[in-house]
């Protein structure tokens, strides 16, 4: 098994899952000259990490790589067993963590790292808003996380899923760019999942200077 990988990107999401798996598997660390080539965009049409190599069975999108990992190695539980209500549950964060949560803090970082490639996000797309407005929307986006993590350290049953992972993800690049408040349920949340064993060997902290934005 191949784990295609740059570190503070999307990648890190599967290589945090991996660890907590305890699983094999080979790491495989991508320079941008590397994802030019016509053999790895063979494996990932953007040229894009990360990608996982499993035996016949080559995909992309951090996501999707930590779902079909989480079910194929079910026994461990880091997804809720098939047809359970939990399973609903688990869904529902997996798909909110990547297509609620995380835009408001990608159009954020676009906003203060100018110069990120394109490819990542057209030019034209970057001004569409604002720092404050991508604030503003993220702290409405987040509410019903809120609230949940108000009263439980993990989102399904209260115990850690990959549902986690990726939401800690998204979360871990809103503090880094400094749109997290501190002491609140996602920042407690956060700070939990980044003292486990396996978040630690996984995140290697290569992000970028930036300037620390000051919440209003």
């Amino acid at each position: 098994m191949k784990l295609y990988y740059i570190p503070t990107t999307r990648a890190v999401r599967p290589r945090w899952l991996l660890e907590e798996m305890g699983i094999p598997y080979e790491l495989v660390r991508v320079d941008m000259n590397m994802t030019k080539q016509p053999e790895y965009q063979k494996l990932h049409p953007h040229g894009k990490v990360p990608i996982l190599v499993d035996g016949e069975v080559t995909i992309f999108e951090s996501t999707a790589i930590c779902a079909y990992l989480a079910d194929k190695y079910l026994e461990l539980g880091l997804a809720p067993a098939r047809d359970t209500p939990e399973r609903g549950y688990y869904h529902q964060w997996l798909f909110y963590a990547i297509s609620t949560l995380e835009p408001p803090v990608e159009h954020f970082m676009f906003n203060i790292l100018p110069n990120l490639p394109e490819k990542l996000l057209p030019i034209k797309l970057r001004s569409a808003i604002s720092t404050h407005e991508a604030v503003q929307w993220f702290d409405q986006v987040t509410q019903p996380l809120t609230e949940v993590l108000v009263s439980q350290n993990y989102l399904v049953k209260d115990r850690l899923t990959a549902a986690d992972i990726v939401t800690g993800g998204v979360l871990l690049w809103a503090k880094k760019l400094g749109m997290l408040p501190d002491g609140d349920p996602l920042s407690r949340y956060l700070n939990n999942l980044m003292q486990r064993p396996a978040f630690i060997r996984a995140d290697e902290d290569f992000y970028a200077k930036i300037a620390p934005f000051v919440r209003a």
